[in-house]
């Protein structure tokens, strides 16, 4: 099957079939593109990488740092003051203190900058492709439209595509839409062509995460094509502001400047009244002008700027240019439309119900297992280790240092059941699961059927109805709050 490489990629694939979107891509979903057809996209549409923003040279940088006004002000000084006075010193301090200035600003860029390509060149991964018949991993930058990708749990999306196939699909978007919660995925058709991104849930976009299930992709959109990176084209063409120490520091050079020409005109017009000589008082009113100069301001705003900037450093953030720590700084007030825009995109349990009324807190959070279950009413913490191990077997998330795999509510309980003393993972190989009720977000139930070697445990998960308070007593178990520990049938499992 061949196609026209140069043809646009489809324009609304949610709107088509799986088949339409393939056909027009020129692949067939079972075997992937071929060599020939995936060098030549390559070379079309070019590597499935975000563009980098053209470098500036070395020289350009520190013209732009010398072109601050107040910076112009102290070399007029300097200059002025070394051919009327004939004295070096003055001069030589200015001269000093602008190179100090420029030197700390561009060693700040200069940092910043191999910092955030250390990042880029850490950050490359691999993703499973058709191609040929065959399944391989290749590098995500020699992705190409028409690649048939394989997902699951754990993997982060590596191009903008059209869903084949999905298998109770999660995805968390909130690195694109704000989210905070995945989204329900499968491989519909759409009929609106106009429907929102966060809309469009027969498509996975670049850079979200496989929270639960499996998928296979049909890849639609690569690079600065993705919806990422329409988004980095927006922000790269933003009108660049200077900040309020910027223009505060401007507004105070061109105060200085008026009042520089002030003085020299008033020493003129007195000394001229007084018959003073042409020399002495251009000598005199020179060294008034340049006495009204600050030549430390830029110095101490350097160093100040400097050392918010470690700071933040120490904190993990990278800080391009010392400016924006003032910016930082002076931020009062942070709006946002969209949970988990600015949160960590975590969940954790705070506290458990049980059917005879007890509560217990919970302490902790994250996903990491410090903490521990308390007794909110003063009485020891009964044994609940049936109760954790429905929570991990029941489960199909991970945690793993801290890191999620799978659904955040999953994870949740996962960490609960670890800080219960169970080892989720080990509880997994030793209750191994021999077949499951996958979670359905309609009927809010989940259930899975683990056999250990003496005997069969049935654990169930459910999200209680609206109208049911948070302890509810089931037909065979009890629920706490979402899990249903259920006793193992009476015949051994059998």
């Amino acid at each position: 099957m061949q196609v026209d490489d140069r043809q646009p990629i489809p324009e609304h694939p949610w709107t088509e079939t799986p088949e339409q979107t393939a056909a027009e891509l020129g692949v067939a979903p079972d075997t992937g593109l071929t060599a020939d057809q995936v060098r030549q996209r390559l070379s079309s549409y070019g590597p499935n990488e975000l563009a980098a923003g053209r470098k500036v040279p070395a020289w350009r940088k520190i013209v732009g740092l010398l072109a601050d006004r107040l910076i112009l002000v102290l070399i007029a000084a300097a200059v002025v003051s070394a051919v009327v006075s004939r004295e070096w010193e003055t001069p030589v301090v200015i001269l000093a203190v602008i190179t100090l200035n420029t030197v700390l600003n561009y060693v700040q860029e200069q940092r910043a900058e191999n910092s955030l390509e250390a990042l880029r060149s850490s950050s490359v991964s691999v993703a499973t492709v058709r191609r040929g018949g065959r399944n391989e991993d290749v590098p995500r930058p020699e992705l190409v439209p028409g690649d048939i990708v394989l997902l699951e749990a754990g993997d982060t999306v590596p191009a903008d595509g059209r869903l084949i196939e999905a298998v109770r699909l999660q995805v968390a978007e909130a690195a694109l839409t704000g989210e905070s919660q995945p989204v329900n995925k499968n491989t519909a058709v759409l009929a609106d062509p106009g429907l929102p991104v966060a809309d469009r849930t027969n498509m996975l976009y670049m850079d979200t995460d496989v929270s639960r299930g499996r998928a296979v992709l049909l890849v639609t959109g690569t690079g600065m094509q993705t919806q990422i990176g329409r988004i980095a084209h927006l922000l790269g063409s933003t009108f660049e502001e200077k900040t309020t120490l910027q223009r505060s520091i401007d507004q105070l050079a061109k105060l200085l400047t008026y009042v520089a020409l002030v003085v020299v005109a008033v020493v003129f017009v007195l000394g001229l009244l007084r018959g003073d000589s042409w020399e002495d008082l251009f000598l005199t009113a020179v060294s008034l002008a340049v006495a009204t100069i600050p030549e430390g301001l830029t110095a101490v705003v350097a160093f100040t700027l400097a050392m918010g900037a470690s700071r933040l450093a120490a904190r993990g953030a990278i800080i391009k240019q010392l400016s924006a720590v003032e910016t930082l700084g002076s931020t009062s007030q942070i709006c946002t439309d969209k949970t988990g825009t600015l949160t960590l995109n975590e969940m954790t349990v705070r506290a458990m119900y049980t059917a005879s009324g007890r509560s217990f807190r919970v302490t902790g959070s994250g996903y990491t297992t410090e903490g521990a279950v308390l007794s909110a009413d003063g009485r020891p913490a009964p044994a609940l280790s049936v109760a954790y191990l429905g929570f991990a077997l029941c489960n199909d998330a991970s945690v793993r240092g801290g890191v999620l795999t799978g659904d955040p509510t999953e994870g949740a309980l996962v960490v609960l059941a670890e800080k219960g003393g169970i080892d989720a993972e080990g509880a997994r190989a030793s209750y191994p699961r021999v077949a499951e009720v996958p979670f359905d977000s309609d009927y809010k139930f989940m259930a899975t059927f683990n056999r250990p070697r003496p005997m069969r445990m049935q654990f169930s998960a459910r999200c209680p109805a609206p109208n049911c308070s948070a302890t509810s007593r089931g037909p065979r178990g009890c629920c706490w709050n979402g899990p249903v520990i259920s006793p193992p049938p009476r015949d051994g499992g059998r």
